[in-house]
């Protein structure tokens, strides 16, 4: 059974306030962007993994 997995993408501003307060850098838009979409697609390849790896 082939399961439809669906990741909270996380929003440009919350981004910008992680890194500006953790390690005090200041990003722009669209490098926040790039982020949130590599760390969503990031996501979704290691749920899928683990679910495949677990319906043995």
């Amino acid at each position: 059974m082939e399961k439809n997995i669906d990741v909270k993408i996380i929003s440009i501003d919350e981004v910008i306030k992680i890194f500006k307060e953790e390690e005090g850098i200041e990003l722009t838009n669209e490098e926040a962007e790039q982020i949130s979409v590599f760390l969503s697609m990031l996501l979704k390849i290691t749920v899928k993994c683990f679910l495949e790896d677990n319906m043995i």
